[in-house]
C-alpha cells in the first residue's frame, strides 16, 4: 500500500478539481448535503460504524441533512478517502490505522499490547487523551474525531502453523496495512511483513503469495479470510479503533443544532460499534472453528517481551510528551 506522503503530490491537483465541482457540504432543498465515505462495505467494522452514524443522524436531524454515502471503494482505498476528507470533497469518513501516516500522534494506538481489554481502551479514547488526539488531527490535517468506534483486537491467521511464541512467526509472509509501526512490529517478531491492500488480501492468501494476515475477527469474517487460513492464533497484539472523522472547515460551517445532532449520532454509533465488536469476539471463534480452523491462545507475555523495542521506537516518533504520559499511565 502506498503511503499517504507519496500520494499527496499526485492527489493535490485532483482534489482541487473535485472541490471546484462540488463541496462536502452544500445547500440543497433538503438542507446540508454531506458526503460520507469509507473504503469497505457493510459487514466490516468501518463501514458498519459509518452506516450506523448515518442512520442515527437521519433519525435525529431528519431532512435538515442530506447524507450521500460512498462505500466499497467508491472514493478509493483508505488513503484516498483520507485525502478526499483532507481536501474537503468528503465531509465525514470512517478510517483506521492509515490516519497515523498523516498524524504521528495516532501511532500511540500502534503500541503493541498497550490495551488488554476494551473497557480500558474505550476509557482512554473517550477521555482527555482522545481529546488530545482529535485536537492534534485538527492541527495536522484540518479534521477532527467525532467518535471512536471499534475495529477490534487484532489476531493472526496463517496456513503454516499455530502461533504460540515469536519463533512460530519466523519467515511467515504476513499481510500488514500501510503502517511503518506495524511493519516494525512483525519484523521484530521474526515474520516477513508484506503490505497488501485489504481488498486484495483474499486473492493473495488464495494464491499463496501470503502465508497469513492480522486483523480483528470481524474483518476476518467480513473478508472471508477464514476460508483460506488453517490457523487462528489469539494474540490481541493491537487494539484498533474506528476513527469517525469530519473535515473541520465543513464542521465549522454547520449550525450549532446540526453539530449537536451529528455529535450525538456519532456517540451512539460508537456504542453500537463497540457492542458489535464484543459480540463478535464471543461468536466468531466458534464460527471459525466450525469452518475448520484450529484456534489457539498465544503466549502474549513472550510476544510482548519480544517487541519492547518497538514500543520505544513508536514513543520516540510521537511529538511532545504525549506517548510518555500515556505509557506512564497504561504501563510499558
Amino acid at each position: 500500500m502506498r503511503s499517504l506522503r507519496k500520494l499527496t503530490a499526485a492527489c493535490g491537483l485532483t482534489a482541487a478539481l473535485v472541490l471546484t465541482a462540488c463541496s462536502a457540504v452544500t445547500g440543497s432543498g433538503s438542507g446540508n448535503k454531506l458526503v460520507l465515505a469509507v473504503e469497505t462495505t457493510q459487514g466490516d467494522p468501518l463501514a458498519d460504524m459509518l452506516l450506523a452514524f448515518a442512520d442515527e443522524a437521519r433519525n435525529r436531524l431528519g431532512d435538515t441533512v442530506d447524507l450521500q454515502i460512498r462505500t466499497g471503494g467508491a472514493i478509493g482505498d483508505e488513503e484516498a478517502v483520507l485525502q478526499s476528507l483532507r481536501g474537503g470533497a468528503v465531509a465525514v469518513a470512517a478510517v483506521s490505522g492509515s490516519v497515523a501516516n498523516l498524524d504521528p500522534t495516532f501511532d500511540i494506538m500502534e503500541v503493541p499490547f498497550l490495551f488488554t481489554d476494551r473497557e480500558k481502551a474505550s476509557a482512554f479514547l473517550d477521555g482527555p487523551f482522545g481529546d488530545e488526539m482529535s485536537d492534534s488531527l485538527v492541527d495536522s490535517i484540518g479534521a477532527r474525531v467525532l467518535a471512536y468506534g471499534e475495529n477490534g483486537f487484532r489476531h493472526i491467521t496463517n496456513n503454516r502453523r499455530p502461533i504460540r511464541t515469536s519463533s512460530d512467526l519466523a519467515g511467515l509472509r504476513v499481510r500488514v496495512p500501510g503502517s511503518p509501526a506495524r511493519v516494525d512490529l512483525f519484523e521484530a517478531l521474526g515474520a516477513t511483513p508484506t503490505q497488501v491492500d485489504l481488498g486484495e488480501a483474499y486473492l493473495a492468501l488464495d494464491q499463496g503469495v501470503l502465508d497469513g494476515q492480522e486483523n480483528p475477527l470481524k474483518v476476518v469474517d467480513a473478508f472471508s479470510f477464514f476460508e483460506k487460513q488453517k490457523y487462528l492464533s489469539l494474540t490481541s497484539h493491537i487494539y484498533s479503533p474506528v476513527y469517525l472523522v469530519v473535515n473541520d472547515k465543513t464542521w465549522q460551517r454547520l449550525s450549532p443544532e446540526t453539530r449537536d445532532g451529528l455529535s450525538a449520532a456519532a456517540a451512539a454509533a460508537a456504542e453500537t460499534s463497540r457492542r458489535a465488536g464484543a459480540a463478535a469476539d464471543e461468536s466468531l471463534v466458534t464460527r471459525f472453528e466450525q469452518a475448520g480452523m484450529a484456534v489457539n491462545e498465544a503466549d502474549v507475555a513472550e510476544l510482548r517481551q519480544k517487541v519492547r523495542g518497538v514500543t520505544d521506537t513508536i514513543a520516540d516518533g510521537i511529538p511532545g510528551d504525549f506517548a510518555n504520559r500515556v505509557l506512564a499511565e497504561y504501563g510499558r
